[in-house]
Parts: C-alpha cells; sequence; structure tokens
C-alpha cells in the first residue's frame, strides 16, 4: 500500500506540494551548498479533491482511509522528497515537519520509478507484454546509480590523462583493440558473452538512444541512454532476490522489450484528435521525458510518519560537487562566437527540478564577494535557452513570475502550469571587477618592465655625453616594483573558487615573472648590466 501511494504521490507532485524553495550557494572551486525548502499541504485537503477539478490525485483518498493513524493522527508514508543527480554528494540530511526521517535504499527507489514507468505506461494505453517480468528488473537496475567500475573504465579508456604512461589506453581504442564497454560486460556479467550477442544488443541500445536524445542531453553514464551498462546490476539483483539467473536470452528479450516500450510511446506522443488521446499522448511524452531524466537522476523517498490534516515542511540539506566544464556544452549554441570561459573551466552548471510545486523558486549566489555572477542562462534539458524553447513549445504558456540577475544573486520564480519539469542552470562566474583589473595591470606591468630590461640593455652611445644601456640602477628600478607586485597577486590569499577562477591569467602572470627573472639574470651573466650610472 505504501509503495502505492509512493507512485500516486510522484506522479501529481505539484497536487499536493504547495511551494517549492531552492536556494544554491557556490561555496568552493569543487562543491555547491544546497538547500531545499518544501511547503506540503494537507494531505486530507488533497485526497478530498473531486475528480476533474485542479490538483486532484486518483486513488489518494482511498489510500489514505487504508493506512492506519496513531494516537496524533499521523500516518506513516514513504513520501517522494527530492530529485538528485547521480553525481558526489555530501552531508545529505533530510527532515520531514521537523524531524529527520529513514532514506529507502537506492534500489527500492529504483523499483519505485520503474514501478511510476509502469504507470505511465498503463495511462498512455500501452500494452507491454510479461511488464513485470521483462521490465521492470531492467527498469529498477538502469534507474540505479552508475557503477564506479563503468566509470573507472570509461575514464581510463576515453579520457587522455597528464600521465604519459596512460596514453596507450585512448590509443588502444582509437584503433579499435580496446572497448571500454565490452570490457565492462566481460567482466561484470556472470555469464559469458559472445560477440554477435554483442553486437545485437548495439543495434538495439542505439535504437533507444535515439528516443533518448530527443529528451535530454548525451550522457556517457546514463543507464537509460546506454542500457547495456545496467545488465550486470540487473544480474546481480536478479540473483540476489533469488528471481534466477540472468543468461543472453534473457537480458536480450528485455532490451527489446524496453526498445519496444519507447517505440510506443513515441509513436501516441504525436496522436492527439480526441481527448482521450491527448491524454494518452501527455502521458506518452511524460514516459518518455521521465525515462530520459531517471538515467543520470534519481529520487530520494523517505519513510516518514506525518500529520495528514495538516501542513508541513519538507528540508533538504546537501553538498553536492560543480561541474564547471559541462560534457555536454557542445550541445549549447552560445551566442558567442568564441566561448573560452566555457573551455577554460569559468562556466557552473547545475540541475533544478523546477515543476515539482505549485510554485517554484530558485536563487543561485556566490559564498565569496571576490566571484561575481557575469550571466547565469536557464536551458531546457536538450541545452537550448529556455525562452527560446518555449516559444517552440505550444504547451507552454504566460511568463516568468519572477526574474531577476544581478552580480551577487540569480532569481528565478514561476508558477506557469506546463513549465519545463527539468531545467539546467548554465552560471557563467567572473572575479571582481576590481580584483581582475588588479591581475591584467599586474601581467601589463610585468609585460612592460621586461620588455624595458631588454630595450636598455640592447641600445647603444647615442652622441658623446648621452649613454644608454641598463645600469644597476635601471635594473633596480625596473624589477623591484614589478616584481614586488607580481609576487603580491601571485601569493595573496583566496579561496578555492577564486584560485580556480584566476589561474588562467595567474599563470600568464607566473609565466611572465620568470622571463623577467630570467632576463635579468641572463642580462647580468652577460655583462650588459653595469655598474656606473
Amino acid at each position: 500500500m505504501q509503495e502505492e501511494v509512493a507512485v500516486t504521490l510522484l506522479h501529481h507532485l505539484p497536487a499536493w506540494r504547495m511551494r517549492a524553495i531552492e536556494r544554491i550557494e557556490f561555496s568552493s572551486a569543487q562543491w555547491s551548498v544546497r538547500e531545499h525548502e518544501v511547503h506540503v499541504k494537507p494531505l486530507t485537503e488533497v485526497a478530498t479533491k473531486r475528480p476533474g477539478t485542479a490538483g486532484y490525485v486518483p486513488g489518494l483518498h482511498t489510500h489514505l482511509l487504508h493506512l492506519p493513524k496513531d494516537d496524533e493522527g499521523k500516518v506513516e508514508l514513504l513520501l517522494p522528497i527530492i530529485e538528485l543527480p547521480k553525481v558526489p554528494l555530501l552531508d545529505l540530511h533530510i527532515a520531514v515537519n521537523g524531524e529527520p526521517v529513514y532514506r529507502i535504499p537506492l534500489d527500492v527507489g529504483a523499483n519505485l520509478e520503474a514501478q511510476y514507468i509502469k504507470m505511465l505506461a498503463a495511462e498512455a494505453g500501452i500494452e507491454v507484454a510479461n511488464f513485470e517480468s521483462d521490465l521492470t528488473d531492467l527498469l529498477a537496475a538502469i534507474f540505479f546509480l552508475p557503477t564506479s567500475q563503468y566509470a573507472e573504465i570509461w575514464k581510463k579508456y576515453c579520457q587522455v590523462s597528464i600521465d604519459p604512461r596512460q596514453w596507450v589506453y585512448p590509443f588502444l581504442r582509437s584503433i579499435g583493440k580496446r572497448d571500454p564497454l565490452q570490457i565492462y560486460l566481460t567482466e561484470f556479467l556472470p555469464f559469458e558473452l559472445k560477440e554477435h550477442i554483442l553486437d545485437e544488443w548495439r543495434d538495439v541500445a542505439s535504437n533507444i538512444k535515439e528516443y533518448v536524445l530527443q529528451e535530454t542531453m548525451e550522457d556517457h553514464l546514463s543507464g537509460a541512454e546506454y542500457p547495456l551498462i545496467a545488465l550486470p546490476q540487473m544480474a546481480r539483483e536478479m540473483a540476489r532476490l533469488g528471481r534466477g539467473d540472468a543468461d543472453e536470452e534473457l537480458c536480450s528479450q528485455r532490451l527489446k522489450s524496453l526498445y519496444l516500450l519507447l517505440h510506443d510511446a513515441h509513436a501516441r506522443k504525436c496522436h492527439t484528435s480526441t481527448d482521450e488521446s491527448k491524454n494518452r499522448a501527455r502521458a506518452a511524452s511524460t514516459l518518455l521525458s521521465t525515462y530520459a531524466a531517471f538515467g543520470s537522476q534519481w529520487t530520494a523517498f523517505a519513510r516518514c510518519k506525518i500529520p495528514v490534516a495538516e501542513p508541513f515542511i519538507i528540508t533538504v540539506k546537501e553538498t553536492r560537487s560543480i561541474y564547471f566544464q559541462h560534457k555536454w556544452n557542445k550541445e549549447y549554441r552560445s551566442s558567442r562566437k568564441f566561448p573560452t570561459a566555457e573551455h577554460i573551466g569559468r562556466t557552473a552548471w547545475t540541475m533544478v527540478a523546477f515543476a515539482d510545486a505549485e510554485t517554484n523558486h530558485l536563487s543561485i549566489k556566490t559564498a565569496d564577494t571576490s566571484v561575481r555572477l557575469h550571466d547565469c542562462v536557464a536551458l531546457d534539458q536538450k541545452g537550448m535557452p529556455l525562452e527560446e524553447s518555449d516559444r517552440k513549445d505550444a504547451e507552454v504558456n504566460g511568463e516568468l513570475d519572477e526574474h531577476a540577475k544581478t552580480f551577487e544573486l540569480y532569481l528565478r520564480h514561476d508558477s506557469t502550469d506546463g513549465r519545463r519539469k527539468r531545467i539546467w542552470i548554465k552560471c557563467h562566474l567572473r572575479l571582481n571587477r576590481i580584483l581582475s583589473l588588479f591581475i591584467y595591470l599586474a601581467m601589463t606591468v610585468t609585460g612592460v618592465g621586461t620588455y624595458l630590461l631588454i630595450w636598455r640593455a640592447i641600445e647603444e652611445k647615442v652622441g658623446e655625453d648621452q649613454i644608454h644601456g641598463l645600469t644597476a640602477k635601471d635594473a633596480t628600478v625596473i624589477l623591484i616594483p614589478v616584481a614586488f607586485v607580481t609576487a603580491f597577486v601571485l601569493a595573496k590569499e583566496n579561496t578555492t573558487l577564486v584560485m580556480r577562477l584566476r589561474k588562467f591569467r595567474q599563470s600568464i602572470l607566473l609565466i611572465e615573472l620568470f622571463v623577467l627573472l630570467g632576463t635579468a639574470f641572463a642580462l647580468y651573466v652577460h655583462h650588459a648590466v653595469r655598474a656606473t650610472p
């Protein structure tokens, strides 16, 4: 019963959530602190709404009647709390109604997400033969967190390391001698994998990938996009739960069933001739977008006791890793011809659930006053600027309730019906203008100092009384101020976020300083510096 209520509430998030507030603070070069607050309506109020009215949740009233209440009128439920990306998280704290709650295991949550997909398939009128036996286990494995084993193998063969000893692995992959996916499946599947079977799986997976990329951007660790990486997890769970052993035939059948599910959903998505077909098309569209999102996102469920007749608040606090150079930025067509900041790591990307309540409130700021928000751009899941995407989508109407950008804060409030469920916020981070100007000034002074040293050293005599060339006083006047300014900028204490943003210019400044000092020493060794004035 609790599982059914959890899936129902997951499907109708805005019906029982009045307001969702998310505060994001970039605190360092690696981590952002996020606070999420959800104001929940009394569930009995939501359950008594009539069919056809806004906020009606089918079956909720019946479910609440059958759930036992304690003396305080509280009911134990499985609540969907928050949608999180599959990235490293620290200090995740969840509280419901002011009390810490128990978060259920990830595999149980993944199974609930699989049940949600089954519900959407039923609403869309999609009949998948043996859904329970063919797809639930595979979907749960896909929605489970990606394995660290595959991530390590992929990184080893697909990313060039600074260690020359590791360069052989990308080279072997480029010439077709090593395939990260094949290595991973061969090592972790409980049966011997034949090459022709793997080729068949790749064909089915490529068709699945086409449907996923119509909903979201590419992610090499997404189980929804690359379902083959979820097969070892499915085999392990089947063995652990005593559901039999996975083999080639079973994996092939379930991959084909998954493809048929997405194929039928995509076909029904375009049929909107009648009211019934429109409802089915809406459910099919939700199925496709949800499946694609759950490949790189996961929903945290918590078991808790709540007062069903009173409003309450859900609070979540976490520390999440920041992605500065996003692996999908090639999909986003920047307005600048040369978006250099994206490639030198000064653009932070963050995913936000923005339609999980009646009203969503988002704020982004930086913890360091030396860092400013140069610009923040909202993108849809495919990487298109949100305002441009909304103009192309007839289902999204209305304007934002509030939208503000400053150097210190980014605000976005919205209650528009049909708004995007998940959006990307792309934040261009820059240094404080005064600090940035000071670094550029130090770079200029150092460059001019190097030029003066060389120019004075190579100048010859002009006339009998005017002596050009480099003297010890000249070298002292040039070197001491320049070296002092440069050393002060390089040695100035900063946060890790500031150090990341200034590392490119700081590297140039450091090179200039060594060139200046090297030039001075070289001139001294070659007796180009005279002791007489």
